[in-house]
C-alpha cells in the first residue's frame, strides 16, 4: 500500500492522512474541520449566547431550574388537593361515624396502656396493686 503518493487515494483525503507514518504526520499540516453552517451563522450564535445568559441568571437568582420549580409546584398542588379532600371527607362524615371513630381511638389507647402494663416487671404491678388497696382502706377508715 502506498501513501498519498499514488493516485488511488485522491478522492479520500482522510485516508491519505491515516496511511502516513507517525514521523511524517508531525510535519504535515492538517486541514481544519469544515464548519457547520448552522452553528456558524451569526443568529444561531447570538441565540445560543442569550440562552446561556438567561439560564445562568435564572439559576443564580432563584437557585433552582425551571424543571425543579415546575416539580415543586406540582407536588404542592397535589398536597393541597389531598388536604382539601381530607377536609371534605371530615365534613361529610355522619355523627354516627364520628362517634365510632372516637370509640375506636379510645379502645386503641386502652389497649396500648394494657400492653405497657404487661411489659412492666411483676414487682411494679404488685406494688401498684398494694398502693390501690391501701388507698381504698384509708378512704374507708376516714368515713
Amino acid at each position: 500500500m502506498q501513501t498519498h503518493q499514488s493516485g488511488h487515494n485522491v478522492g479520500f483525503p482522510d485516508l491519505q492522512y491515516q496511511l502516513q507514518s507517525e514521523e511524517d504526520s508531525s510535519h504535515v499540516i492538517r486541514p481544519p474541520k469544515p464548519l457547520n453552517p448552522l452553528t456558524a451563522s451569526r443568529s444561531h450564535q447570538e441565540l445560543h449566547k442569550e440562552l446561556q445568559m438567561t439560564h445562568k441568571r435564572r439559576v443564580s437568582r432563584e437557585g433552582k431550574t425551571e424543571l425543579q420549580r415546575a416539580l415543586e409546584k406540582r407536588n404542592w398542588e397535589q398536597r393541597m388537593k389531598a388536604s382539601r379532600d381530607q377536609e371534605e371527607a371530615k365534613k361529610s362524615t355522619s355523627p354516627l361515624h364520628q362517634e365510632l371513630l372516637k370509640r375506636h381511638q379510645r379502645l386503641e389507647t386502652l389497649e396500648r396502656q394494657e400492653k405497657a402494663k404487661q411489659e412492666e416487671p411483676e414487682f411494679l404491678q404488685v406494688k401498684e396493686r398494694l398502693r390501690r388497696t391501701t388507698a381504698l382502706h384509708a378512704g374507708e377508715k376516714q368515713t
